[in-house]
């Protein structure tokens, strides 16, 4: 439930709600279409009610990531299409010959995603063996080509637009898209090393994994070559501060995960926590840290309202960064040295579950921390929904003396 809540009920609906935000001012043309939006959006969600409902009564395809029933599924392929529609509309009435990077990922994204869900979750089309490769290439593909896409394009988007000045290299950029195109769809398979499959796949896999630095480090190249000489800026814009810290995970989580596909230290990392660090670094750390930064700069120019309180702003980033600082580090390294342990014949099994007690104990610590940021970031949204503080025609920022581009 968490996983997936998490996955189509936070990560999905903000990237979209985002995407339908940028999409037109990128265009420069009105959004077209978004009846069809918002009808997706209620069918996406009446999905999401009934798949976590579902998992809760105990009906499930039973394969991670894919849990959702495949009846319910239908209603994510039509939901997720449906949002996709005024994107491609608004892109057909754009007043623009030259596309952004931004536009290149926010389409592929909506565009690969019903897709990808469609194909995985056709019902007793792979069973077995097959069921597990197509499990896993889903799997992170929902990753690599679905919200990863979004982020990278927020932060495509949010960077340059706050600090007044393109980024670095186009050209980068568009070698980052294609790339990651290119490289990251047979990346998931490495999952599956060591089990049932063709050798032959899981060797494809890992080559497609290390090939993603490619993708990786020119976006880096892009994201923090044009935040040189502007870091005092996360002193004073929210959206900054989230967009560029998420921009800088993203690097750091993929380099990891690369690393993580390798025989050498996957034969370590397997099974064991190391795994669930590795995954909150990317999903939580690099997308959501995006999509906060992106709801912080979206709403005041939705509302034409000030955030009302600058202290909560603050307090939401730092709970949820020290909080995931101290899930990422205490996993990691209670999985590290569970994964030794567990290679170690001799050691009793029960003896590698007290070691990972403390590591598990700094989780709950950390996960604390976070939930309690998101309930500060709820309840500031909905102050801000009811019109508390003043109306503004500038963001909320960190120090009032500064003004954010517009």
């Amino acid at each position: 439930m968490h996983l997936n809540a998490v996955t189509y009920g936070w990560a999905s609906m903000a990237g979209i709600g985002a995407a339908l935000f940028l999409i037109p001012r990128l265009f420069k043309t009105s959004l077209a279409g978004g009846k069809y939006a918002v009808l997706g959006s209620v069918i996406w969600n009446i999905g999401l009610a009934l798949g976590l409902g579902a998992i809760t009564l105990g009906f499930s395809d039973g394969q991670e990531w894919l849990e959702f029933p495949w009846q319910v599924d239908l209603l994510f392929v039509v939901g997720g299409a449906l949002c996709a529609i005024p994107l491609l509309l608004t892109a057909a009435n754009r007043q623009v010959e030259h596309l952004y990077v931004t536009s290149w990922y926010l389409m592929a994204a909506l565009v690969w995603f019903p897709i990808l869900f469609l194909i995985a979750n056709l019902p007793f089309t792979f069973p077995g063996a097959s069921g597990a490769t197509v499990n896993w290439w889903f799997a992170h593909n929902v990753l690599g080509l679905w919200v990863t896409p979004i982020g990278i394009g927020i932060a495509y988007y949010m960077i340059p637009k706050i600090l007044g000045r393109p980024i670095i290299s186009y050209q980068l950029s568009l070698i980052g898209f294609w790339s990651l195109a290119l490289f990251y769809s047979q990346v998931g398979i490495h999952h599956l090393i060591g089990g049932p499959i063709p050798t032959w796949l899981v060797t494809l896999s890992i080559v497609h994994s290390v090939m993603m630095s490619i993708p990786v480090i020119t976006v880096a190249i892009n994201h923090h070559g044009t935040m040189m000489g502007n870091f005092k800026r996360l002193k004073d814009s929210p959206t900054l501060r989230f967009v560029w810290i998420g921009a800088l995970m993203y690097t750091v989580s993929s380099l990891q995960g690369s690393m993580e596909a390798l025989r050498s230290v996957n034969v370590v990392t397997h099974f064991t926590h190391y795994t669930v660090a590795h995954a909150h670094l990317g999903m939580y750390a690099f997308l959501s840290f995006i999509l906060f930064g992106a709801v912080y700069f979206i709403m005041p120019r939705l509302t034409n309202w000030e955030w009302p309180w600058r202290r909560m702003i603050s307090l939401h980033f730092w709970l949820v960064s020290i909080g995931i600082l101290i899930y990422f580090v205490s996993l990691t390294v209670t999985g590290w040295k569970q994964g030794l342990a567990l290679l170690d014949a001799a050691m009793p099994f029960m003896d590698i579950v007290r070691m990972t007690i403390p590591g598990l104990q700094a989780r709950t610590l950390g996960g604390a921390l976070m939930t309690l940021g998101h309930l500060v970031f709820a309840a500031h949204f909905v102050a801000m929904l009811m019109h508390r503080g003043v109306g503004s025609e500038q963001p909320t920022l960190f120090r009032s003396a500064i003004k954010e581009n517009t």
